[in-house]
């Protein structure tokens, strides 16, 4: 199969960070977070209105949270003074946050910035940060997100506050993040079901039935278009096929290095993993073995051809694999990069029947 990647990196994103308004920032940076959804990151954003310094929340995996201040560099402005860093210190407490992050497009903070940031241990992004999460987002790099200062695989050591205030999980317009803006503001195109306008229908006060049929005919309408409505949004939220097979990546790597397979379930079907995983897990298992596991290289999806309710995919990993046995040399299985090939059908959603490489 020939390389027919999913999306292309922004050969200039650089311009396109400069010409974001406020809020346009805030959404686009939402949308690169977003793109971790599949491995447990979560992302909120947070009511326009008094919003206490807090601009979008973040949730990694092990419930560590971020709260951040977004901040719009002005016209040619290159520096960021304190403010946002002030802004940015208040969240943290206001939204039950771990760490608070001051955010902007332009080059640089100011050195009262800086020094006020790391006497409150505030993560400072500029545009050369802001890079790199757009690159993490492209290739699914959680090791990018730890160079901006994002922890992973480190639970919190302390209880969050209780935050009282309202969290939207933010759902990402797929143009605004891959498709170039020219300048233009990133929208959100769905509203959360929380959010949306509901139709409640006023009793007629003549109930003469020609004036309360045509009331009755509206609400009626319009409960069909919200329904309608409510199932398309439930199933955009679906997992696609390369969610599921970066899922199933994640899944069995822990799988092999803790002999547990309870995971595999969500993106497999039982009938692969009895035939395929759960005899060779079970057998290091009895032998006290594991199969210790590590990316190398983060994985890549080199494509994927869908076709009604049956799709191919072809990724290329790089891993390390180590046999550790109790009382025996550690042996090493593999070790470099190779091919998988993964077939997934539809049903309820898209799981994988089959699986093959090289």
């Amino acid at each position: 199969m020939e390389h027919e990647p999913l999306f292309e990196p922004d050969s200039d994103i650089t311009r396109r960070l400069e010409k974001l308004d406020g809020e346009g920032l805030e959404l686009y940076v939402a949308d690169l977070l977003s793109m971790f959804r599949p491995l447990g990151w979560k992302v909120y954003v947070t009511k326009r209105s008094r919003d206490m310094g807090g601009d979008l929340v973040l949730d990694n995996p092990d419930g560590i949270r971020y709260v951040i201040q977004a901040k719009h560099r002005q016209d040619d402005e290159k520096v960021i003074g304190l403010s946002a860093v002030q802004q940015a210190v208040a969240a943290k407490a206001a939204y039950g946050a771990h760490h608070s992050i001051a955010m902007s497009n332009a080059v640089d903070f100011s050195e009262p910035a800086k020094r006020l940031a790391a006497y409150n241990k505030t993560i400072l992004w500029t545009k050369h940060e802001l890079q790199k999460l757009y690159f993490a987002s492209i290739y699914r790099d959680e090791k990018l997100l730890q160079e901006i200062g994002l922890e992973l695989g480190k639970p919190a050591s302390l209880p969050r506050t209780q935050s009282t205030f309202e969290l939207v999980p933010h759902i990402p317009s797929p143009e605004s993040v891959f498709v170039s803006q020219s300048g233009r503001q990133a929208e959100q195109k769905t509203l959360p079901l929380e959010v949306r306008p509901r139709f409640t229908p006023k009793a007629p006060k003549n109930k003469s039935f020609l004036l309360w049929a045509p009331a009755f005919l509206v609400a009626l309408l319009a409960a069909i278009a919200i329904f309608g409505f409510k199932r398309v949004w439930v199933a955009s939220e679906q997992p696609s096929p390369e969610d599921v097979v970066i899922g199933y990546d994640r899944a069995y790597r822990h799988a092999l290095n803790t002999n547990d397979t309870s995971r595999l379930f969500e993106y497999a079907a039982q009938e692969l993993i009895s035939a395929r995983v759960q005899p060779w897990i079970d057998q290091r298992a009895r032998r006290g073995c594991i199969l210790f596991t590590v990316e190398k290289e983060p994985m890549r999806v080199l494509g994927i051809d869908v076709r009604g309710d049956v799709a191919n995919a072809t990724v290329r990993k790089s891993w390390k694999q180590t046999l550790v046995c109790p009382g025996q040399q550690d042996q090493v299985k593999t070790d470099g990069p190779f091919e998988m090939r993964y077939v997934l059908k539809k049903s309820d959603g898209w799981k994988i029947v089959e699986s093959g490489g090289n």
